[in-house]
C-alpha cells in the first residue's frame, strides 16, 4: 500500500492557521516555536499557536499568557481566583440551606398532629406529631405484639438494659512475687539447656 503524504503547511493555510516549522517526520519542531520554558520545565508558545495546535503539542505546553496548556490531546484552561471564589460562595449558600436529618425530624415531630391523627390515636387536643408517633408505637406494641415497637418504647423511656462487665483482677501476693524472684535467680545462675542442644 502506498503511503499518503499530506502537506500540512498547505492545509494550515486553507484553514487559516498560523504557519509553524515541522520536522521531517511531520511533527511540530517545538524548539523553533518555543518562547522558553516555565518553572515546571514545560515549553511556552504564543497564544495563537497553542490554541491552533494544542492536540499536537507536548503535554504541559503553556501559552505565553499562562492561562491555558495542552494536556493529553486536549486544552486545559486555568481557573482564575474569581471563578474559584464564586464557586465557593455557591457551595456555602447551598450547604447553609441544608438541614441535618435530626433537625428536620425534630421540626416535623414538634408540629401539631392533624385532627384525624388525634382522633384515631385517642390523643388530647393540641398533641404534636411526636405524641402521635409515640402513641402509634405504643399501640403497635400492645395490640400487635410488635417486639421492635416495644423495644423502641422501652429504650425511649430510658430503660434500655445495659450489659455490665465485671472483671476480677487477682493481685500478685508477696509469696507469688518471692517465687518469681527465685525462678529468675535460678535461670540466671544456670545455663538453660534447650532440648537436643
Amino acid at each position: 500500500m502506498e503511503e499518503i503524504k499530506i502537506d500540512t503547511n498547505k492545509l494550515n493555510k486553507e484553514l487559516e492557521l498560523p504557519e509553524i516549522p515541522r520536522k521531517e517526520d511531520g511533527t511540530i519542531d517545538i524548539d523553533k516555536i518555543s518562547l522558553g520554558k516555565n518553572e515546571k520545565d514545560n515549553y511556552i508558545v504564543p497564544d495563537e499557536i497553542l490554541k491552533a495546535y494544542y492536540k499536537e503539542l507536548p503535554n504541559g505546553t503553556a501559552n505565553e499568557s499562562n492561562t491555558s496548556w495542552s494536556y493529553n490531546g486536549g486544552l486545559l484552561n486555568k481557573v482564575t481566583k474569581e471563578v474559584q471564589l464564586q464557586g465557593n460562595e455557591a457551595l456555602k449558600s447551598k450547604y447553609s440551606q441544608r438541614r441535618k436529618m435530626s433537625e428536620t425530624i425534630d421540626i416535623l415531630l414538634r408540629k401539631k398532629a392533624s385532627r384525624e391523627e388525634i382522633e384515631q390515636l385517642g390523643l388530647e387536643e393540641g398533641a404534636t406529631k411526636q405524641d402521635a408517633l409515640m402513641a402509634s408505637m405504643l399501640l403497635k406494641a400492645i395490640e400487635r405484639g410488635d417486639v421492635q415497637a416495644g423495644a423502641f418504647i422501652r429504650d425511649t423511656a430510658g430503660e434500655k438494659p445495659t450489659e455490665k462487665i465485671s472483671a476480677e483482677v487477682e493481685t500478685i501476693t508477696p509469696e507469688d512475687r518471692a517465687q518469681i524472684e527465685r525462678i529468675l535467680n535460678r535461670t540466671k545462675a544456670q545455663d538453660i539447656v534447650v532440648d537436643g542442644e
